[in-house]
């Protein structure tokens, strides 16, 4: 029987402080997830099979490490 993968696990680098974090992938390739060391907030979604958009913000307040 066809079992749904998503959400799929991910496992990531925080681009800021280096950190690994795990988030979840949606269907659309569309994943959030939030750092547990630093608190900056990671956005990325599958463009193509060779392309990824990568979106990191800073927590209000701060700044990223790292520019």
């Amino acid at each position: 029987m066809y079992e749904n993968p998503y959400p799929k696990p991910v496992k990531c680098f925080c681009v800021n402080c280096k950190n690994e974090i795990t988030g979840l992938q949606d269907e659309n390739g569309k994943m959030r997830v939030s750092c547990s060391r630093c608190g900056t907030v990671t956005v990325s979604q599958v463009m193509g099979r060779r392309h990824i958009q990568l979106d990191v913000y800073a927590p209000k307040g701060q700044y990223l490490i790292q520019q």
